[in-house]
């Protein structure tokens, strides 16, 4: 994708007109606070389960733990792709300020909850009109030249993982000097701070009017833009999805297997900082890599590292080794989302990008759907050891399904829509 000339601006439903460095640092910003504000309280629905809801059994917390995610997994799977079509109609700044917003009202109410259904009821809600990295990536990619998308969605990655770093380590001291209740309050002040972070300084320069004659001139049709490539990685992002969201909810369970309750929560943030810190390294590694080599090639050696340190997470005999191979493992497999979305891009058109983010992130949802069954079932069986072992047997069931993407990329040509980002 070259840059878009400028006789062909009239063409285009966006007249951009941003700084694409200063977009970069206020969305990095918000997104790294919205990420704290996650990580103060989601790690440790397992525990707050068993303190606050009083569900002592192992086995019965897994099945517990497995429907509370899927109840979120659903409701965000379905309103991924609602609000990606959106932002191509409406904008793309808008759905970032309705999801952070939304999170800062709905996250705190989760640790008011007096019973499980109620607390699976209010995330269900809360997932459906929340959810910021989406939004964050498209507008983003919107407003930046194609030739640093590599860079921008590596970066932004490092926002993610520095952030739940920051998020796991305050998370699990507030949760252990004052309570569960504090830290999802704490959650919601944190996601206020991102959308005032965005409504004031973010810019999206999409034109509404410019893009719905655009619509009514090239109609689009699923068939023309679902192609087989494109099928091929969102079926990438399926088993990503599947992989990663199976052991998400598990960690504060594992690291009481391996440790023991006592101080459970205290390490679970450590372990749960440990894999951030390996996110954010991951991050800036493959935003610098991305634009430089093929981003298929590079996801060969990632798949076969991140399944062999799950796999060493699953067999860890005390919370040390534990924690590094946590952090091993997040460094291995943090640059999976940025290089699969860099492939999207590069094959969709601009004016399209809500849309297939959108659908990506539905795609990589329903893998969480899935591995809410799976994991149900496997914590019931086999506890919560097998749970890591079968992500680690996803992550390297990756790579015969990355060898027809390969093939179809080859065969098929670089997208020539043309960029519509021109920034300064």
């Amino acid at each position: 994708m070259g840059n878009f000339c400028l006789d062909n601006m009239n063409k285009s439903a966006y007249i951009p007109q941003v700084n694409w460095k200063k977009n970069l640092l206020v969305i990095w910003l918000s997104q790294f606070l919205a990420m704290v504000g996650f990580g103060c309280c989601m790690p440790f629905i397992p525990l707050l389960l068993k303190e606050n809801l009083h569900i002592d059994s192992e086995n019965l917390r897994g099945l517990y733990v497995s429907i509370y995610y899927l109840a979120g997994m659903v409701s965000l799977c379905v309103a991924t792709t609602v609000w990606g079509i959106l932002a191509d109609r409406f904008g793309r700044k808008i759905m970032l300020l309705r999801a952070s917003y939304a999170a800062a009202l709905f996250y705190p109410l989760l640790a008011l909850a007096p019973n499980f259904w109620v607390l699976a009821t209010i995330r269900f809600v809360c997932s459906f009109f929340s959810g910021t990295v989406n939004p964050a990536q498209t507008l983003l990619i919107a407003t930046t030249p194609a030739e640093k998308h590599g860079f921008v969605l590596g970066v932004l990655s490092t926002a993610t993982s520095s952030g739940n770093m920051l998020g796991y380590l305050a998370g699990g001291l507030i949760v252990h000097y004052w309570g569960y209740t504090e830290a999802f309050f704490s959650c919601g002040a944190v996601y206020l701070l991102s959308a005032l972070l965005v409504q004031f300084f973010a810019r999206d320069d999409f034109n509404v009017q410019l893009a719905k004659k655009q619509r009514q001139k090239s109609p689009h049709k699923f068939k023309d833009i679902a192609t087989p490539t494109i099928i091929w990685i969102f079926l990438l992002f399926l088993m990503m999805g599947v992989s990663n969201r199976l052991v998400q909810p598990y960690m504060a369970m594992l690291v009481e297997v391996v440790h023991g309750f006592d101080e459970a929560a205290f390490y679970t943030g450590i372990a749960s900082a440990a894999a951030s810190l390996g996110g954010f390294f991951a991050g800036l590694l493959i935003g610098w890599l991305c634009d430089r080599i093929a981003p298929g090639k590079l996801l060969v050696p990632i798949l076969l590292t991140g399944s062999a340190f799950t796999l060493a997470m699953a067999y860890s005999q005390n919370v040390q080794m534990l924690i590094v191979s946590r952090f091993l493992a997040a460094l291995a497999t943090g640059g999976i989302q940025p290089v699969l979305q860099l492939m999207m891009t590069r094959l969709t058109d601009p004016q399209l990008r809500g849309t297939f983010f959108g659908w990506s992130g539905s795609v990589n949802t329903a893998g969480g759907i899935l591995c809410s069954f799976i994991g149900g079932g496997i914590a019931w069986f086999s506890g919560v050891r097998g749970i890591y072992t079968a992500s680690a047997i996803i992550l390297a069931l990756m790579l015969p399904a990355l060898l027809p993407v390969l093939s179809s990329m080859r065969k098929t040509p670089v997208s020539s829509f043309p960029d519509t980002n021109q920034t300064h």
